[in-house]
């Protein structure tokens, strides 16, 4: 996918989340600012962001996808426990809850474009194999020595798209 150059203000952002009641899971959160394609990004756990604020994973990804013609997206993730301390998560690394599934399986059937962007901290959740190889056509951005789709916070602005060629 190419890039484009765009201006993007934070007010014409759309923001909205999906929360546990106890507000420490995340299900999936949402930003939409124009009429592009919608993309699902699936990460490794949320952080902080919500309906009202981003953290850097986001505003690095509303950069990323703006500039290659995206009109917004649902990050979800593979462990829905909400902490900016991956290597704090715990029990949630063995399985995919049901409900984290059918929030990662809608968000993926609500947009045209599916990127896998949960990083080298992806390899400890064996599960993410087979959500890989569920979703027809995953998009990354660039794969780590170890093979897991990139995560996009320390990418370089133009930072393109390529086709995720799976495990082996």
């Amino acid at each position: 996918m190419r890039r484009k150059d765009s201006q993007l203000t934070s007010d014409s952002i759309q923001r909205c989340s999906e929360w546990s009641r106890s507000r420490q899971r995340r299900y999936r959160l949402g930003r939409f600012w124009g009429s592009g394609p919608i993309a699902c990004v699936i990460g490794l756990n949320p952080s902080r962001a919500d309906d009202k604020c981003d953290d850097p994973t986001n505003r690095r990804l509303i950069g990323l996808l703006t500039g290659l013609g995206f009109g917004g997206y649902w990050l979800v993730n593979l462990i829905s426990e909400s902490t900016p301390y991956p290597n704090d998560l715990g029990s949630g690394l063995r399985r995919l809850s049901a409900i984290n599934q059918r929030s990662i399986q809608n968000s993926i059937n609500d947009t045209d474009q599916t990127i896998l962007a949960w990083g080298r901290g992806g390899r400890r959740c064996q599960f993410r194999k087979g959500i890989a190889s569920s979703i027809q056509n995953p998009t990354c951005f660039g794969l780590t020595r170890d093979g897991e789709p990139k995560h996009p916070l320390y990418l370089p602005k133009n930072s393109t798209l390529q086709l995720f060629p799976g495990y082996r």
